[in-house]
């Protein structure tokens, strides 16, 4: 064994027993020793630039593995969806055919493997186990949406829930995030939450998030939260949600705005911007959940008018 091979034996073994034509450069050796590596046999090239030690035990994550450093460091590759389940330990997911996701418009593509491209990939937080690169748990419940009934779903966020691994309010927080027409599995994540977050978890600022999901959601721009107005120096209020363009406000009116000192402290607010030439929607919690088409259409019926009147 030569100096480089030892230098490499720690590579391998935190990945997979693979090693990158990268990295064998940052252990001080050669292109030419690699390939001589190649040709002796005792390394085999698995991927573009990767080798793995022969003899070494080839796996499901080595598999997965391969690809993505492959892709370094031109792109950052992981794995998600179903892949990124098993990972994560969610119960009923197996090691399958390797599924990855690539930021768009890297190209990918791989024999025997599901790959995905996406455009909101560094809208999540990318995580390690054991050894791979892969999506948060979040973005993995989001990304499973894509596939999974309503129910499957709400089985995995509950484990993921009990096991400390996220809360209604990162998964909200995601679907923000993530929400835009036509994107695979949104409107099944909202429907979930929905129908199951109510259990006096959902914060008033979850509330505005999942409202400023649904209307991004049906083609809506994304609304400013928390927009402040001010009338010359005067701070007059501020709104939950706001297109300040066409002076609309939204609230989203949770459980603490029925209280009477709330209310009566939002009144004279919303009266000021009224009479500052501002349209203001107020949305409840049974609205959302029961009528949220309705509220799109309100949403947008104001817009419409607010675009014709600038």
């Amino acid at each position: 064994m030569t100096d480089l091979d030892d230098r490499l034996i720690p590579v391998f073994a935190r990945q997979h027993w693979l090693v990158t034509a990268d990295d064998v450069l940052a252990a001080g050796g050669t292109r030419q020793e690699a390939h001589d590596r190649l040709q002796r046999r005792t390394w085999e090239r698995v991927d573009q630039r990767v080798y793995r030690l022969v003899g070494a035990p080839i796996t499901w994550e080595q598999r997965l593995l391969a690809p993505i450093l492959s892709a370094a460091p031109a792109a950052r590759v992981v794995a998600s969806h179903h892949s990124a389940a098993a990972l994560h330990g969610i119960p009923g997911y197996g090691h399958g055919a390797p599924e990855l996701t690539t930021p768009r418009p890297f190209n990918l593509r791989r024999a025997g493997m599901r790959v995905h491209s996406s455009n909101d990939l560094d809208r999540c937080t990318i995580v390690t186990r054991s050894g791979v690169p892969l999506t948060d748990i979040d973005r993995t419940l989001l990304d499973l949406g894509r596939y999974l009934s309503d129910g499957r779903l709400l089985r995995a966020i509950e484990w993921a829930r009990r096991t400390g691994r996220t809360d209604w309010s990162r998964l909200i927080s995601t679907l923000a995030r993530h929400a835009r027409r036509g994107r695979s599995g949104v409107q099944r994540l909202r429907r979930v939450i929905v129908a199951n977050a109510h259990r006096g978890e959902i914060t008033d600022s979850d509330f505005e998030l999942l409202l400023l999901a649904l209307l991004v959601e049906h083609g809506l721009p994304e609304p400013v939260v928390h927009q402040r107005v001010y009338d010359g120096g005067r701070f007059v209020a501020e709104v939950d949600l706001a297109y300040p363009d066409r002076m609309i406000a939204i609230e989203a009116d949770g459980g603490v705005h029925l209280e009477t000192d709330v209310r009566e402290r939002d009144l004279p607010r919303q009266n000021d911007l009224v009479l500052l030439g501002w349209t203001v929607l107020r949305f409840t919690w049974k609205r959302f959940t029961t009528r949220p088409t309705q509220i799109v259409l309100e949403v947008r019926t104001a817009s419409d008018a607010g675009a014709l009147a600038a």
